[in-house]
């Protein structure tokens, strides 16, 4: 499946459709999920779409299909719409009923942290060769990354996903988002029992994983899939130049009224913006954009968390990834000198993995990482 462009003419609309399309019939149909999406101009038509094509396919038992529908359906979704969290659920649902269908072996554990718990899937190999642990981005859903992952359990490995604060039912949990990471982690490989491992970072991942190897000496390998260097320029780089300066500046000088004010004069002129926002108050547990910008400054690995990094390490991208810059591909790379190796990729529009975290084309990361685990073993 290739990345499909200009499906409704709105970037970040065209990415989240191609985020479906990409796992191929099995998450759903194209033809259809094309005819139905490509008039979509605004969140309200989005919804309505996504949440009435999970009703088809859950009615006719396609589950993993009606999961990632009730999935796209809840994304766009305020903490605050009275819809969100019973799409949440139906989500939720369908994918372990999905799971069920395809005869997957694995169990749902629930892990105890800062008085809540985290959401955690075990996918036992009988003939393991090493232990992955895999956490998703900034307000994942291990579930929806279940299908693209089995490549692993089927090549020898016992895969661990998690959920840490601000992702999924962890979130639901009352736990948010948090810059150090590998607290969350150390408590899941002490709950496994892990002495060694490889852990992947999916999307905001790429950020949360090597922070957790840097700290974590179990980690034995980490995946940026993709790298993320730095959330807060990340975060701010959707704003038309001007203004993105004008924010960083205003926040990063702890300008909180001028901040503030800026940033609600643009998110009434972007719905997209609006969005990212409230999401983004809402997973970190802040109340104004300037308070969820300042939780974002800490998302960063400088050059002395970078100096902590003595494990194989391995970084992806795509040249063409509109949320995270390339630059902080290069940033990051360079900044890693005393990694057990370090291993670079950057996919090209060419073999078609230029988008952000090689949607359109995910096999080609999966393939890269398993050639690249391979040959570290070796």
């Amino acid at each position: 499946m290739t990345y499909i462009k200009n499906i409704t003419g709105i970037q970040q609309f065209d990415f989240q459709i191609n985020r479906v399309l990409t796992y191929g019939e099995k998450a759903g149909d194209t033809e259809i999920i094309l005819e139905k999406t490509r008039g979509i101009k605004d969140l309200s038509a989005w919804f309505e779409v996504w949440s009435s094509l999970g009703e088809q396919y859950k009615d006719t038992s396609q589950y993993l299909r009606a999961a990632y529908a009730y999935r796209m359906a809840e994304f766009f979704l305020k903490e605050d719409h009275p819809q969100k969290n019973n799409m949440f659920e139906e989500s939720y649902k369908y994918f372990h009923l999905a799971f069920q269908q395809m005869a997957l072996n694995y169990n749902i554990n629930e892990i105890s942290f800062m008085g809540s718990k985290m959401h955690s899937l075990y996918f036992k190999s009988d003939n393991e060769r090493g232990i992955l642990l895999i956490c998703g981005g900034y307000d994942s859903f291990i579930e929806e990354f279940v299908p693209a992952l089995m490549d692993f359990t089927n090549n020898g490995y016992t895969v661990i996903l998690f959920e840490g604060g601000g992702q999924g039912k962890t979130l639901k949990n009352g736990l948010t988002f948090m810059a150090d990471w590998e607290s969350p982690t150390s408590c899941v490989l002490d709950y496994y029992n892990v002495k060694s491992c490889t852990m992947i970072g999916i999307s905001w991942g790429g950020y949360l994983a090597v922070r957790a190897a840097a700290f974590e000496p179990r980690i034995n390998a980490v995946v940026a899939y993709d790298v993320l260097e730095n959330g807060f320029l990340c975060m701010t780089d959707m704003f038309p130049l001007i203004f993105k300066y004008m924010v960083r500046n205003f926040v990063l000088q702890q300008r909180e009224k001028a901040a503030n004010k800026l940033l609600e004069f643009l998110r009434k002129k972007s719905l997209i913006a609006d969005w990212a926002m409230a999401q983004g108050m809402y997973i970190t547990g802040t109340k104004t954009p300037y308070d969820f910008y300042r939780e974002l400054l800490k998302h960063h690995l400088p050059q002395n968390v970078c100096d902590r990094l003595t494990c194989h390490v391995l970084l992806l991208a795509g040249e063409k990834d509109h949320y995270i810059p390339n630059n902080q591909f290069y940033d990051l790379a360079s900044k890693i000198k005393y990694a057990k190796s370090l291993s670079t990729r950057m996919f090209t529009e060419a073999e078609g993995g230029e988008q952000h975290c090689q949607t359109g084309n995910y096999q080609l990361a999966i393939d890269e990482v398993l050639h690249w685990m391979e040959h570290i073993e070796n």
